[in-house]
């Protein structure tokens, strides 16, 4: 008597042994996030942060890029970066980021370390423990308590006046439009 062993198809491979299930034939293999992509079910501690839904591009913490990154919607940096960066989005960079960059963007949030001038068209927030070595130019800017900011800032007045602006100049508009109110 011949003894049998039947898998879950019932089927037998060519050598008399059962057939193995296409995952029991396959290497182990460790998934590959692709920004916009549905992150995959894993266990919390062995799965990377989710990416927020949206994001044209992540780099993870541990990852390290040198030149120029171009995104064309919202991203998120939470490695180390060297070079210049431009965003047509919201650029977030992470409490773990070390960036030595130019940025250029429609946004700026920045939890980490960024070295160098920072240039959004909207707004740039500076949330503790940021810390900011470099110029910013944007119309808006929030700074949180606990933040470390060194460098210049330009919100438009002077590229509206030609020049630098000074107490003075801001005195002087103010002037004329208070006593035109008055008669």
């Amino acid at each position: 008597m011949a003894w049998f062993e039947k898998n879950a198809g019932g089927k037998q491979g060519p050598d008399g042994e059962p057939e193995k299930t296409l995952e029991a034939r396959m290497p182990a293999v460790k998934p590959i996030l692709v920004a916009g992509a549905a992150a995959p079910a894993h266990k919390a501690e062995e799965s990377p942060p989710l990416i927020a839904a949206g994001l044209v591009g992540y780099l993870y913490k541990g990852s390290r890029v040198s030149g120029h990154l171009s995104f064309q919607g919202p991203a998120r940096i939470d490695g180390i970066v060297d070079g210049d960066i431009q965003c047509q989005g919201a650029l977030t960079i992470g409490e773990s980021a070390e960036v030595k960059a130019k940025i250029t963007a429609q946004l700026v949030v920045i939890h980490g370390k960024v070295e160098g001038n920072v240039s959004a068209k909207e707004k740039i927030e500076l949330i503790a423990p940021a810390r900011l070595i470099g110029n910013i130019d944007t119309p808006r800017l929030i700074i949180a308590e606990g933040v470390v900011f060194d460098g210049d800032c330009s919100m438009g007045v002077a590229k509206q006046k030609g020049g630098v602006a000074d107490s003075h100049s801001v005195v002087a508009e103010i002037a004329p439009v208070a006593q035109s109110a008055k008669s």
